[in-house]
């Protein structure tokens, strides 16, 4: 016989012939009702291939249906068997086609996952690219930071190697401005002497006085010649405004007049000069000097203080001083023994003269003069101002000056003097 079922083109319209002509073909008078048994066909993705195991089992020809169809009835079994083995056999290959059908949406999955997965990281790519970016931006201005932070140090270095090299500079010339102004001090000084010193220097002067008068008269004066040390007095002339007549003078008094005559020599030796008992032109000084002062004070102090300095720094002055200090030691040694028998204090004027010497150099040398200054004699005694001595009146009026006052100037330094008042 002839197959009057031409074979599908396509392997869609081959499932849909075999199905039409598989499902008719069975003998419904031979064969008990069933519900027909319909193969769960998957649908065909239209990118599916063409089955080609399902195509030499769906086609079926027309002569063999006919011959299950004309069989008797004797073989209604076998024939009910041969359908339903023709149904499992229909069944069997769909199945199988099911399976086929769908294990391609399964790599159509994986390749979306995976078309996913590399967005995915293509994006992460892209942000990790973003933040190398940053990064490398962000080092690049560390970078530069560092850089320019380097460049502040080297010149901070160099700053600080400048300063200090001046630095070192300056401390060099602090040295010797310090050493010019300590010889400039020492130019306009001839000693380290002050008010302080000069004054505890004045006082222990007229201490050891006392104490040289004292010791050469003895217990009670008994040294003392009085008829020497009045012929001296009168010779002098240091009677004649004493209010004490001759014959009426005490011991006391004479030790106060030897007390006098001994300072009023050495005012007269060292202390009552322009510059210095040892400097030949204290007269032209004294000229030059008042001269200068009336119209340049500064000048005029500078000069005297470094003539000052030139006398004491001159070689000769150490000579000159001990022929001055020997000269007038040797005077008032002479005076002393004269007057105070069995005395020698030739060591001791010797030493008052010295230090007389050394006291009108400091202060003949500061910036203001201090001099010895007379109290007028009649002047009312002042205890403010004055200093009282032995069995002298406190309401009377200077009779002898034993010891005289030294000031300057401005009045800034004041000894007190001794004296004696009736």
């Amino acid at each position: 016989m002839l197959d009057i079922n031409p074979a599908p083109d396509t392997p869609a319209a081959a499932n849909a012939a075999n199905a039409s002509a598989s499902a008719p073909q069975v003998n419904e008078s031979s064969v008990e009702p069933k519900e027909p048994v319909t193969p769960a066909l998957a649908p065909v993705s239209p990118t599916t291939t063409a089955l080609t195991p399902v195509q030499p089992t769906l086609a079926l020809s027309i002569s063999t249906t006919e011959d299950i169809i004309m069989d008797d009835g004797d073989s209604d079994s076998a024939s009910t068997d041969h359908a339903v083995e023709g149904n499992d056999a229909a069944v069997a290959p769909a199945s199988t086609a099911t399976k086929e059908q769908s294990a391609p949406p399964t790599d159509v999955d994986e390749r979306g996952t995976q078309r996913k997965q590399i967005e995915e990281l293509l994006m992460l790519n892209a942000q990790l690219q973003t933040h190398l970016e940053d990064t490398l931006n962000e080092k690049q201005s560390v970078d530069d930071e560092l850089n320019r932070t380097r460049g502040a140090y080297h010149d901070l270095n160099r700053h600080f190697m400048d300063i200090q090299q001046k630095l070192a500079k300056r401390e060099s010339d602090y040295e010797v401005m310090s050493k010019n102004y300590l010889e400039h001090v020492r130019l306009i000084r001839p000693t380290d002497d002050d008010h302080s010193t000069i004054m505890d220097r004045l006082t222990q002067l007229k201490a050891s006085i006392e104490h040289l008068i004292r010791k050469a008269q003895g217990g009670r004066s008994v040294n003392l010649q009085k008829d020497v040390a009045i012929e001296h007095l009168k010779s002098k002339g240091l009677l004649e405004a004493f209010p004490v007549p001759e014959d009426k003078l005490e011991s006391f008094h004479l030790n106060l007049f030897m007390e006098s005559v001994v300072m009023s020599t050495l005012v007269s030796h060292f202390f009552d000069k322009a510059l210095c008992c040892v400097f030949d032109y204290n007269k032209g000084f004294k000229e030059i000097y008042d001269w200068m002062f009336s119209r340049n004070e500064k000048m005029a102090v500078r000069f005297r203080q470094q003539l000052c300095v030139m006398v004491t720094q001159d070689p000769d002055t150490k000579v000159r001083q001990e022929e001055q200090v020997n000269t007038t030691a040797a005077a008032l040694s002479e005076l002393l023994s004269s007057v105070y028998a069995n005395t020698n204090e030739l060591a001791k004027v010797r030493d008052l003269c010295n230090k007389a010497f050394e006291l009108a150099i400091a202060m003949t040398g500061l910036e203001s003069v201090i001099s010895p200054v007379t109290i007028p004699l009649g002047t009312p005694f002042d205890e403010d101002t004055m200093g009282t001595s032995l069995k002298s009146n406190p309401e009377g009026k200077v009779a002898l000056v034993i010891f005289p006052a030294f000031r300057d100037k401005e009045c800034a330094f004041d000894v007190r003097p001794k004296v004696w008042c009736h």
